[in-house]
């Protein structure tokens, strides 16, 4: 079941660390970007149990999160059927 900012942003970002998710959150800040911290999906998780989502419009900022060198264990679409790899 979606809950929240997943239903309302429909992209999600795993991380094996919480330092990690906490760099994508600067990334994500500097560029304006809306985001929310929420406990990872149990289906996703792999690590750390923080996970970040956001709109999905915004899924060119992944790049830009990649770039800046931060490691991600996954980033998805959130569809009311489960979660898809994103495809940006």
């Amino acid at each position: 079941m979606l809950y929240g900012k997943l239903k309302e942003y429909r992209a999600v970002i795993t991380f094996p660390a919480l330092t990690q998710e906490l760099a994508a959150e600067r990334v994500l800040e500097r560029f304006g970007c809306p985001f929310a911290a929420i406990p990872t999906p149990h289906k996703l998780r792999q690590g750390c149990s923080t996970a970040l989502c956001f709109p999905l419009e915004r899924k060119d900022l992944a790049e830009e999160i990649i770039d800046d060198g931060v490691v991600m264990t996954g980033i998805y679409e959130v569809k009311d059927e489960g979660f898809l790899p994103l495809v940006w």
